[in-house]
């Protein structure tokens, strides 16, 4: 019975880690950052603004390495990985290929970034 009280004790303890919150100074700077990339005018520079301060308010949360790397240590902090995932891919392609993207998807994305990453405050 006591070794059954220890390992619920120990499984309680450790077993439901807490979510780690961001201060709220780190908050309201990240709040100001997303504020300075919303009125770029041009959704792919918002888009890769985003994902750099996605980047940062991960590296706060523990999360090392690169976005990629990031997003594979499958942030418990990230509601809709998926989304995020597709995000990042769409700033990757802006910034290493020649394809076109239409204006329309862009403002779509940017604004649907900025949703994501006002989740993770």
């Amino acid at each position: 019975m006591v070794i059954i009280s220890l390992l619920i004790g120990v499984f309680l303890t450790f077993g439901f880690p807490a979510k780690k919150k961001l201060k709220e100074d780190k908050k309201s700077y990240y709040m100001r950052e997303i504020q300075k990339a919303s009125v770029l005018t041009s959704p792919t520079e918002r888009i890769m603004r985003y994902d750099m301060i996605m980047h940062h308010i991960l590296k706060e949360y523990g999360y090392s390495g690169t976005v990629g790397d990031q997003l594979k240590a499958q942030p418990g902090v990230i509601k809709d990985i998926d989304a995020i995932w597709s995000l990042h891919k769409l700033r990757n392609k802006l910034a290493h290929s020649m394809e076109t993207v239409s204006e329309w998807l862009l403002e779509s994305k940017a604004h649907e970034f900025e949703k994501e990453i006002l989740r993770l405050l």
